[in-house]
């Protein structure tokens, strides 16, 4: 009796077996490819969003920070409208980590800290022309003598003291910011030229202003490569 009722439960499970399973790999095959149009598609948006403006962004911030520029391309707000959309909370967590430590704390902190600096090295340099210069009308110096102009800010914060100029020839001036430094200066208060630059780096080296400049133009150059590289390979474009 069981094992006739066995046999009869075997037939009847053969019968219905196969149309199930089919309609199983069906419908898993159908959510497996719903899922990957799903991510596909998130992942257009947030190429359109966010990968491609963030990876052009940092592109061209990062050559300007090296040349102790501005990072004028970088768009805070559109970090902050893909926060407040909740696309932030799509990405993959350490992308998220790192776009937000960039757009939120390095790259404001960079620029805070460029505007600082700017003034600071208006403020030492004018302290300069009190205390060095012997012309302090412009329209006398480019009358009577030769100009000599350093780029004070990329020297300043330059990595060590590579004088760009190696001394003055007659009818030469150094500017230094509104006032200017005859050799008959130098001679007077017993300076090189190079010996005068190298003591002006000495100082910047230890100002509080220019250390947090270079500190936050060091942070941003080690971050925004690291996150060009992720930002290409997530994005479809």
């Amino acid at each position: 009796m069981w094992h006739k009722l066995l046999s009869e439960l075997s037939l009847l499970w053969s019968k219905f077996w196969p149309p199930l399973l089919s309609a199983g790999l069906v419908a898993g095959l159908t959510y497996l490819l719903k899922r990957r149009d799903e991510k596909r598609d998130l992942r257009k948006r947030l190429s359109a969003e966010l990968y491609i403006p963030a990876r052009q962004q940092l592109s061209e911030a990062e050559p300007a920070i090296r040349k102790f520029q501005r990072a004028l391309s970088i768009n805070i707000e559109m970090w902050k409208k893909v926060c407040a959309t909740g696309v932030a909370d799509k990405l993959k967590r350490p992308l998220r980590q790192q776009l937000g430590m960039l757009y939120e704390n390095t790259l404001p902190s960079y620029d805070q800290s460029w505007k600082g600096l700017n003034e600071e090295l208006s403020r030492v340099r004018e302290d300069w022309d009190t205390r060095y210069s012997d012309i302090q009308n412009y329209a006398q110096a480019a009358k009577e003598h030769k100009i000599v102009e350093i780029d004070w800010w990329q020297f300043l914060v330059g990595d060590a003291p590579v004088t760009p100029v190696e001394g003055l020839r007659d009818g030469d001036v150094l500017r230094l910011f509104n006032g200017f430094m005859t050799p008959a200066r130098f001679k007077l208060l017993d300076f090189s030229v190079e010996q005068f630059l190298i003591k002006r780096w000495e100082e910047a080296s230890v100002n509080p202003v220019m250390r947090h400049y270079r500190d936050c133009r060091q942070r941003a150059l080690a971050e925004i490569p690291r996150v060009i590289e992720i930002l290409g390979r997530e994005s479809l474009i």
